[in-house]
């Protein structure tokens, strides 16, 4: 579902770490060098315990739960590297 709304660039909804819904742009999904797998993504609305919207985000996928891919499409944000080496070891990216 993820990789076809980076695909697609459409938003998605989302529910992370059990918190109140969220809305994003999917860019990256990839294997950080802790091993996690993480979702880069351009927050726009919804919940943040650090407020300061929109921002760039890091979500770890195994607490993200509830994914609505919306109709509407999305730019790619700025300051999205696709070539970042944080990317090394990509899943899916822009």
């Amino acid at each position: 579902m993820l990789i076809k709304a980076i695909d697609e660039r459409k938003f998605i909804n989302f529910i992370y770490d059990e918190k109140p819904i969220r809305k994003a742009s999917p860019h990256a999904i990839y294997i950080s060098s802790a091993g996690n797998k993480n979702l880069d993504a351009f927050q726009y609305d919804g919940f943040s315990k650090t407020g300061n919207l929109p921002s760039w985000r890091n979500f770890k996928l195994s607490k993200i739960e509830n994914i609505e891919v919306l109709s509407e499409n999305f730019e790619i944000a700025d300051g999205y590297k696709s070539n970042s080496p944080k990317y090394g070891n990509f899943i899916y990216k822009i």
